[in-house]
């Protein structure tokens, strides 16, 4: 009889390769490996996306509403920080205004060290004024309490 195609061996390697490429997209989802290592992420990201995710930690609202095109946005949904609603490609999408929401575990991981990633000796609500004032034409943080409340008729 010849050798078959799909052999224990082949098998083994496709279990091991699907394996590690759904642990790698549950990472890329989720942010784990980025909030890892917060500290040597922080200090590769330029200061305008610092202060955006600054502007989203002291808003406490974890997603945002900006423009598609915008620079500091896009380049964090890039890197992974930041996630498209489904459906939202970066394609001809210049003028569409959508929902942007910080990786989960990278959103923990910034409230956990935000007294080591922004700066300790700054009043709060005064920075929050501050990038209020800097991003707030084209960054509107949106808070859970900002949903409307569930149909109860829907229950």
């Amino acid at each position: 009889m010849g050798k078959t195609l799909w052999d224990a061996q082949r098998h083994d390697e496709y279990v091991r390769q699907r394996d590690a490429s759904i642990e790698r997209r549950i990472d890329e989802r989720e942010g784990t490996s980025l909030a890892r290592d917060i500290g040597a992420t922080w200090a590769t990201l330029p200061s305008e996306e610092r202060q955006v995710l600054e502007y989203l930690v002291l808003s406490n609202a974890r997603s945002c509403i900006g423009h598609c095109a915008d620079p500091s946005l896009s380049r964090l949904a890039g890197r992974g920080m930041m996630s498209w609603p489904p459906g939202v490609r970066p394609v001809l999408t210049d003028d569409l205004v959508t929902a942007f929401v910080v990786a989960p575990a990278l959103w923990v991981a910034l409230l956990a060290h935000s007294d080591e990633l922004f700066s300790p000796d700054t009043d709060r609500a005064r920075r929050l004024e501050e990038l209020a004032r800097d991003f707030g034409d084209r960054i509107t943080p949106i808070h859970s309490s900002d949903a409307p409340d569930p149909d109860p008729s829907l229950a």
